[in-house]
């Protein structure tokens, strides 16, 4: 049996012959390097096989008389002929004269050759973050290839998969000036690495300043994708291979390209402008892109120009675009790849309005990728419909997971969750997007993970695609394993993993920049508390996981791809939780909001100090891709932010006792006329605990303690003068007294065991310094549950608040004779979980053969109530098409609940509704419904596709909801009956 040992002792050469060109050559210095850092040799490389014990050869399908050798002494190399960017990966004996052994690498193109020598490096443990990821070789002696590891590779699931440099100052730009003196070929060499290690093949350069035709220097990089196989598009606004910062160089009065970016008032500058990039462009690796907008991102014709007008335009610039492209670069019936990107206000033209015919069908588009896009945070629109995907020239997606716009741009670390890109993705996929994926990294820094995952599911969607929904953990599991595991304990891993999807998940429930001190409220269902403990937790295990791996001279992966982004991350939730709670502590008159002021300023300090530490991180590697601003964005752009507004009180001479509630604003003095705290939610919730605060309002300190059976309260809610004693035999207090300068809590928690059933009982009592008191009151019921309906939602504070997962039933329906229906999606959206047609291609105009849901409620009285169905904000997949669900109450004709109104339109600076969608996570559309008293059951049905159903909530009409951005907690369900 065929073995390769790859070791110092052993020895081994690299025979790449000269017909696989220098990039392949190039790609196996890059191996070699790899084996050279894991096994301590370095291998030779040569073009042609010089006897030797064992070798790696690798040779691309018909470049050459090697191939063709290999290929009709090993039968399994055949089944890559034909196939796009595969390889056979096969140990052989004597494979060739002279050669015991040796792994053959046979690509069907040079891509394919490429891929499969990084599958050397992977099986080496050499990730595609070796260089981006600042993964360090791990030693090892030797490296076993047995002939059961060999294998012919799959063809890549979507045919172009890359990446956008963009955004890219002063980040990127900095950086690549500083390290390379510009983005030019030796800087783009390490992306290119990146991307093929990544398996990917398509790149649209920086083009912020940049040029990447220009600044190789001049075709430098241009030549360098070639050699490579990497195809070089330009963005949605750059028509053929020329740049909007190239022009702004050659335009001027005198050139000969003219000195306005109009195809009306300068025809013939713009056409010579384009014809010569086509030009240039000959013998290259591109992918033009067609058509045109106007500069900077504008409109091509203005604001108020019809569409019927651009349609027009657009038509003649096409045409006259596909004619340079067909008569410069398509020569002896070579086709070149073609892009229309139907973005932003192109959307409108390629659509149409109305009555206005737009380019949908235009025949000069035909064998054109048709470039779709999100709204730029990451939610589809327009997808294709079923009578379009078989267009000739197939679909792409443009993604973000870095965004300069509208309403407030984010581009500092990662901020999209993995199941976020399955689930939007994989919708893509499914209605016939497959040809082309780009996604929008920013600066490409600190987007590794995120990134990786876009990239492995555009390249074996087989695996982690539609076919493995909730798969998301598994990706991160196996990720974490190859960054980390050769060096780290499953227990290590496993922190590594809560750390990673904790940050994550932090910064996509609100964009870092568009967070400030109102998003979470200070006091409301303790979000705060909740965040601040969440985040404590993680910063605990982030700094601890860093130093321990410092310590084992491995921490750079971690600090680089994990560390850094996490800790600031936290560190900046903390800075706008801590200002929230320092306005509210000052509105109470607490001295504890004075060290909430100085919590702010450390944290402030905290993201500086992050910041320096991660521009000196390995000498300066990475030195520039610090700078983003990211504090307190007021808009899209970075001019106006700014930090935490904070308020310092200035407190009286004396003590002064002051009580609230955790979880409310409201606060309590001492009074003449007494006001009493009155604690009722052991009567109209589950909770078994409630929280208090006792602060100093003063200066000094105050010293308290909790009296039992005080003051009498009257059915005023004011403490009378009385001395009964009431027992508070079913209350227990985590302290009863106490000392403190700033603030105390104690915890409240019901012994439901002392309690009688079906008897609503109240325990009053004082908590007093030698001078003040408040009064409090505390009422208890423990309910009969016992002939209530298992399962049922009960309400809690009078609302029934109801993950979507929690259904008690749900039905299939039918579309186009598929089966349809809800499936669970988990650890997704805004409240973690979320309910989705599948397929995702299955729409419905009422209720009828539609899938659905329903919920069970046990109401202890008949009311009107508001329904509320809160969903991801999704927009309609259907150009100009709106969203919708249905609800039906106990049996009643279905109602439709609307989460888009006429005129929503996704990505539309200015939209607000779907600005407010995008910044808070969610829609939500409400219906007025009916309660009967005893069990109703509300059934949610699906209409359009798109939406993930997260959570309803159920209220009195009358009922005023506390602000919070998480919502109240789910509501409890009828369990166990409780024995009498």
């Amino acid at each position: 049996m065929a073995t390769l040992e790859i070791s110092k002792n052993k020895g081994l050469y690299f025979v790449i012959p000269e017909e696989c060109g220098i990039g392949v050559k190039k790609v196996a210095g890059k191996v070699a390097k790899d084996v050279e850092g894991t096994l301590s040799f370095c291998p030779e490389i040569c073009e042609t096989a010089v006897p030797a014990k064992q070798a790696v050869i690798a040779v691309t399908a018909g470049s050459g008389k090697l191939a063709e050798t290999l290929c009709s002494k090993i039968s399994k190399l055949g089944q890559v002929e034909g196939k796009r960017e595969s390889y056979a990966f096969i140990v052989a004996e004597n494979p060739v004269e002279g050669i015991e052994s040796a792994l053959v690498i046979y690509g069907s193109d040079k891509l394919g050759t490429i891929y499969g020598l990084f599958h050397l490096s992977e099986l080496l443990g050499v990730t595609a973050m070796v260089d981006w990821g600042d993964c360090q070789y791990v030693k090892q002696d030797s490296f076993i290839l047995k002939e059961e590891d060999s294998f012919v590779s799959k063809e890549p699931s979507v045919k172009y998969r890359g990446f956008f440099i963009n955004d890219e100052w002063p980040c990127c730009g900095n950086w690549a000036t500083s390290h390379f003196g510009s983005f030019n070929a030796k800087m783009y060499d390490h992306i290119f690495e990146y991307l093929l290690r990544m398996k990917g093949n398509y790149l649209w350069p920086a083009m912020w300043a940049e040029n990447f035709m220009l600044d190789g220097p001049d075709l430098e990089s241009m030549k360098l994708a070639d050699e490579y196989g990497i195809y070089i598009g330009m963005s949605h606004h750059e028509p053929c291979m020329r740049s909007g910062a190239e022009y702004s160089k050659v335009r001027g009065p005198k050139s000969p390209y003219g000195d306005a970016w109009s195809y009306v008032t300068n025809k013939e500058g713009i056409l010579r402008f384009w014809e010569d990039g086509v030009k240039r462009s000959i013998g290259h690796n591109v992918f033009p892109t067609v058509g045109m907008r106007g500069e900077n991102d504008s409109k091509m014709l203005g604001e108020d120009s019809l569409i019927s007008d651009n349609v027009r335009l657009l038509k003649e610039i096409i045409t006259k675009q596909r004619e340079m492209i067909h008569e410069h670069l398509e020569t002896d019936g070579k086709k070149v790849p073609q892009l229309f990107a139907v973005y932003k206000e192109v959307e409108d033209y390629y659509f149409g309005g109305g009555s206005e015919e737009g380019l949908r069908g235009f025949e000069e588009l035909e064998d054109v990728t048709l470039l779709l896009c999100e709204d730029n945070w990451g939610n589809m629109r327009a997808l294709p419909e079923a009578f379009e995907r078989n267009h000739k020239g197939g679909f792409g997606m443009y993604f973000h997971l870095d965004y300069h716009g509208d309403p407030v741009s984010y581009e500092w670390v990662s901020s999209t969750e993995l199941s976020k890109i399955w689930e939007q993705m994989t919708e893509a996929y499914e209605y016939g997007v497959r040809e082309l994926w780009i996604v929008n990294v920013g600066d490409v820094k600190f987007q590794e993970f995120p990134l990786n995952y876009f990239m492995d599911l555009a390249y074996d969607f087989e695996k982690w695609g539609s076919s493995a929904p909730n798969s998301t953990k598994e990706y991160t599991k196996a990720w974490i394993s190859s960054m980390f595991g050769s060096y780290t304990s499953k227990e290590e891993r496993e922190e590594i993993q809560e750390v990673l999807e904790g940050y994550l998940k932090i910064n996509a429930l609100r964009k870092p920049e568009s967070l400030n001190d109102t998003v979470y409220h200070p006091a409301h269902y303790l979000e705060c508390e909740k965040q601040l403990s969440f985040c404590g937790k993680l910063e605990e295990k982030n700094e601890r996981l860093w130093k321990t791996l410092e310590e084992r001279g491995m921490g750079d992966a971690y600090f680089s791809m994990i560390y850094f982004s996490a800790e600031a991350s936290f560190n900046l939730l903390k800075m706008h939780l801590y200002s929230g709670k320092n306005h509210l502590y000052a509105s109470q008159g607490k001295a504890v909001a004075n060290e909430y002021d100085k919590l702010v300023e450390a944290c402030i300090e905290k993201d500086e100090a992050l910041k320096a530490q991660m521009a000196a991180f390995k000498d300066g590697k990475w030195a520039g891709m610090e700078l983003a601003s990211h504090i307190g964005f007021t808009n899209w752009n970075d001019e106006d932010w700014r930090y935490p507004v904070r308020h310092v009180i200035r407190l009286p001479k004396k003590p002064r006792l002051v009580v609230t509630r955790a979880d409310k604003t409201q606060h309590y003095t001492n009074q003449y006329f007494p006001i009493t705290l009155v604690i009722d939610d052991f009567v109209v919730s589950s909770s078994k605990k409630a929280k208090i605060q006792i602060a100093n309002g003063g200066q000094g300190s105050v010293k308290w303690k909790i009296q039992e059976g005080a003051r009498k309260v009257g059915l005023d809610g004011i403490a009378h003068e009385s001395q009964d004693e009431t027992s508070c035999e079913w209350l227990e207090f985590s302290k009863m007294s106490g000392e403190t300068a700033l603030q105390d809590e104690v915890e409240i928690s019901l012994k439901e065991e002392n309690l009688p059933l079906g008897e609503e009982v109240s325990c009053s009592f004082e908590i007093k310094t030698e001078t003040e008191f408040v009064p409090v009151l505390v009422k208890a019921l423990k309910k009969d549950t016992s002939a209530l309906p298992k399962g049922a939602f009960l309400a809690e504070h009078g609302m029934f608040v109801i993950d979507a997962i929690h259904y008690a039933d749900k039905n299939a329906g039918t579309y186009e004779k598929e089966t349809v229906e809800f499936k669970e999606l988990y650890d997704f959206g805004k409240y973690q979980s979320g309910i989705k047609a599948f397929p995702v291609t299955a729409a419905f105009d009422s209720k009828e053969n539609a899938p659905s849901v329903t919920y069970e409620l046990f109401s202890e009285e008949e009311k009107e109530c508001i329904l509320k169905l809160y969903t991801s904000p999704a927009n309609p997949l259907i150009y100009g098409g709106k969203l919708s669900m249905g609800v039906s109450v106990n049996g009643e004709v279905d109602k439709l609940v609307t989460f888009t109104e006429d005129g929503y339109k996704g990505g539309e600076p200015g939209c607000i509704p779907w600005e407010q969608a995008v910044l808070n996570q969610e829609h939500a559309g409400s219906t007025e419904i009916a309660l009967k008293k005893g069990l109703n059951k509300i059934t949610v049905s699906a209409r359009e596709a798109g939406l993930v159903l997260e959570r309803l909530v159920v209220y009195p009409k009358d009922m005023e909801r506390d602000t919070s951005y998480l919502g109240e907690k789910e509501c409890s369900r009828v369990t166990l009956s409780i024995e009498k």
